[in-house]
């Protein structure tokens, strides 16, 4: 199997992993992406959102519009700028979260059982570098366009 089909195929699996487990909060896989990155950057707005995510406007709006229509996020125009608007989890979607995010971890550590610190320190330092030159071969073809 080729690489780029590993990193797919391990994308999927672990895509899978977590449907099934977001099944019980009623969220999708996309929607807790969404609030993950919403946890990690308090505040953020839309536009940093998909930057963060590296995804497209449209299926982010989307995203967004539920889940506010669930009460589990916040938009707050800011008071200097009104045309800025701040996203913000409400306190039962940072809870909801912060539960899911430890039964992710719990998740990847059965994926690592078996592996050594040192051939998983080589294999994410081998992953990373794999991701950066993903990007840069992007950035290159964004500059030919």
């Amino acid at each position: 199997m080729e690489i780029c089909q590993m990193m797919h195929k391990g994308a999927m699996l672990h895509k899978r992993l977590m449907t099934r487990i977001l099944e019980r909060y009623d969220l999708t896989f996309a929607q807790y992406q969404v609030m993950k990155t919403i946890s990690e950057h308090p505040g953020t707005s839309a536009k940093e959102i998909l930057v963060y995510m590296d995804t497209d406007k449209a299926t982010l709006s989307g995203v967004l519009y539920r889940l506010e229509q669930r009460g589990m996020i916040v938009r707050k125009k800011d008071p200097e700028d009104r045309r800025l608007v701040h996203i913000h989890l409400s306190e039962e979607s940072q809870m909801i979260c912060s539960e899911v995010t430890h039964l992710e971890k719990a998740c990847e550590e059965d994926l690592l059982k078996g592996m050594r610190s040192k051939e998983l320190k080589f294999f994410l330092e081998g992953f990373n570098h794999v991701l950066n030159n993903q990007i840069k071969k992007l950035e290159q073809e964004n500059e030919n366009t």
